[in-house]
């Protein structure tokens, strides 16, 4: 037991309350606070906080106890952070007229977010500055709201701005960062009554876990958003979902799941093809995780490449058996995406990687060839990661002649 979850405890059990009562007093399951107690869970200050409000006593020596957790464990214990998200929402008593929001703050608030949504996975600092000001001056303010008090509308910007600055940070290699800010806007969807703005979020949080090696951890994530919009998923959500499933269970080599969930996809890509895009802040969620798929986070690789290793085995099993599904599932029919979204140099190099992990490396080769036809300049930043990224993973094919060639090429360009 450790000690800040034995303090917990004792603190409860002193005021004669049951884990029992003290889950419906904080909204965290009864087996999530003995997970707590007991030490099987890392005690955080929300946790502390929640006790605080269940006890109505400052519990603030604890706080001292706390320590800063590794980057590892915020990300190993997030989907514990979203399981209260799977409990109906708590109404909120709406705590006087100074938490709402004007209606000319709250416009000038969504049209922060689509001017910061345009510029996410740019390379200046504006947009993050601009994003991260209004969630420190505002983010406090959303716990206090509830859509059933009229609020939903300033809890939905502060969900997709929360989400904006998750995926910037996850961008920009902060990670603690953007699982505080991925929960918060996960939290503030939930408040609002939005299911699938709350699912879309996650997606991306799944996203950040399988991109950080933490499949498991995104699997979870998944599920979680699966059930929770299993009533209310369109079409698009559903196929970004069943995707990041496919991608979890193919890394964690579980063919029969990673089968399963391509099916699905597949069967889900169909309906997308004959929906509508609504523009909803859902949508723009969706469209935002697809694009960090394709563009991956702004930073140097630090070492050989392991996707291929991890998924490509998956991928050539279903291509060798289900060539129909492979190349519904990865072939050139992809989800709309904004023609401005993905640069198309970056747009090639996905496509390249995607066929080595498919096993085709002198298709593989030809996109790089394209990609470097449209680079105007030396490949630099974002796109030049990627070709390291390349780099790295084209090394099993090296004897091939074509993917010889572009990796030379790629190795005088990129100088790392």
């Amino acid at each position: 037991m450790s000690e800040v979850g034995a303090a917990l405890r004792a603190a409860r059990t002193a005021a004669g309350i049951s884990l029992q009562g003290m889950a419906a007093r904080t909204n965290y399951s009864k087996p999530y606070l003995g997970q707590l107690e007991t030490g099987a869970r890392v005690v955080r200050a929300e946790h502390v906080t929640a006790y605080e409000s269940a006890l109505r006593t400052r519990l603030g020596d604890l706080r001292d106890r706390l320590t800063i957790e590794s980057v590892n464990a915020e990300f190993d214990d997030l989907p514990g952070q979203l399981s209260s998200l799977l409990l109906p929402p708590v109404p909120q008593t709406r705590r006087g007229d100074h938490t709402g929001f004007a209606t000319t703050d709250l416009a000038d608030a969504e049209r922060l977010a689509t001017w910061a949504r345009a510029r996410q996975w740019g390379d200046g600092p504006e947009p993050r500055r601009a994003v991260v000001g209004w969630l420190t001056a505002n983010l406090p303010r959303l716990p206090q709201l509830s859509a059933d008090s009229g609020n939903d509308r300033a809890l939905r910007v502060g969900a997709e701005l929360a989400d904006i600055a998750a995926a910037m940070s996850w961008d920009g290699e902060d990670m603690t960062a953007a699982r505080r800010y991925s929960i918060a806007a996960a939290h503030a969807a939930r408040a609002a009554g939005d299911t699938e703005l709350t699912a879309a979020i996650l997606a991306e949080s799944a996203w950040q876990l399988l991109d950080n090696g933490r499949p498991a951890q995104g699997l979870e994530v998944i599920q979680f958003a699966q059930y929770l919009a299993r009533r209310t998923a369109t079409p698009m959500l559903r196929l970004t979902l069943a995707e990041l499933e496919a991608y979890a269970h193919g890394v964690l080599g579980e063919r029969a799941a990673f089968r399963r969930a391509i099916v699905v996809a597949a069967e889900c890509r169909a309906e997308v093809a004959e929906s509508e895009v609504r523009g909803t802040a859902a949508d723009r969620c969706l469209t935002a995780a697809t694009v960090g798929m394709i563009l991956g986070p702004r930073r140097d690789w630090p070492g050989p490449g392991q996707q291929w290793r991890l998924l490509g085995h998956s991928y050539r099993d279903l291509i060798a058996t289900r060539p129909d599904l492979a190349r519904i599932a990865f072939g050139d029919v992809r989800a709309p995406l904004p023609r401005e979204s993905v640069p198309p140099t970056m747009s090639a190099i996905s496509s390249a990687r995607l066929q080595l992990m498919l096993g085709e490396p002198e298709y593989a080769a030809e996109q790089i060839v394209l990609a470097l036809s449209l680079c105007e300049v030396r490949p630099v930043g974002r796109t030049a990661a990627r070709l390291s990224d390349f780099l790295h993973e084209s090394a099993e094919f090296a004897a091939v002649a074509a993917v010889g060639e572009v990796r030379t090429t790629i190795r005088e360009l990129v100088a790392h």
